[in-house]
């Protein structure tokens, strides 16, 4: 059957039946639900057929186009009829009888007829095209979706480094050559310094290389040094390092710093 043909039993099918899917088509003409697809999409497409639901139903124009083709199948049957019954000046007088208008029409018919295949390989072109794009565009999303995991996951990485730097053994020279810091970070929570030193911990508290400041442990190099930058401005504060504003907090809840005047913080026993 040729391509005309299945145009034509389609629009047939969808204008005794309406809203019936691809699959249904295709069974009813005995081809592949492939090829069924493709001639409805053709037909959508031209604005002969529209899609109801999960089927198809034929349109207006579609109509229309089912009138032309089902008055033009029939045409020539009629006219073999008249010639066997007719002498040829019956046949003369027939064809003479034919409209201008109907002439016109016939053409017009056939000229759209013989444009359909080029629109339907137009159309079939633009739906590889469109298929191809949505291929492109899906792998494009899941190769998006692994840079931005891979930055998430570097994201956290530097995020281990810095904690893993504040956490650095922080070593110095003094007379002598001692450590500097006897803890690897010089402002500790105090759970955290107990899990970290045991039994130490208390001797470093005794020995005075520890000070604990409320629930701190800080060390008294440290602490020395960061008291030497009072009186702190108060808009000064966002430039101290995370060490010294954990510091700076817990020294105010022990009531060792006040905000004097809403301008600076002062020690209060300097």
């Amino acid at each position: 059957m040729q391509a005309r043909s299945y145009t034509l039993r389609v629009l047939e099918i969808l204008n005794n039946t309406p809203s019936l899917s691809s699959r249904e088509i295709a069974e009813i003409l005995g081809i592949d639900f492939s090829r069924a697809k493709e001639i409805l999409e053709r037909l959508r497409y031209s604005g002969y057929v529209e899609k109801a639901g999960r089927g198809y139903i034929i349109t207006t124009r579609g109509r229309s186009l089912l009138a032309e083709l089902t008055k033009q199948k029939t045409i020539s049957p009629q006219n073999t009829a008249q010639e066997k019954q007719g002498s040829p000046a019956i046949e003369e007088a027939a064809s003479s009888e034919k409209s201008v208008d109907e002439k016109r029409q016939e053409s017009r018919t056939e000229g759209r007829m013989q444009q359909a295949p080029e629109t339907l390989d137009h159309v079939s072109l633009l739906v590889k095209q469109l298929e191809e794009f949505s291929k492109r565009l899906r792998e494009l999303e899941v190769k998006i979706k692994d840079l931005d995991a891979r930055l998430t996951s570097l994201e956290n990485f530097a995020k281990e480094v810095v904690k893993h730097h504040d956490m650095v053994q922080h070593t110095g020279s003094q007379s002598g050559g001692e450590e500097r810091y006897v803890i690897e970070t010089p402002v500790m929570n105090m759970n955290e310094a107990q899990s970290r030193l045991g039994p130490l911990l208390d001797k470093y508290l005794l020995e005075g290389r520890l000070i604990r400041i409320g629930t701190l442990i800080v060390d008294h190099v440290f602490y020395e040094e960061f008291k030497k930058k009072f009186p702190i401005k108060a808009s000064e504060v966002s430039k101290l390092s995370n060490l010294e504003k954990t510091l700076l907090n817990e020294m105010r809840n022990e009531m060792l710093v006040i905000l004097y005047a809403g301008k600076e913080y002062r020690l209060v026993n300097a």
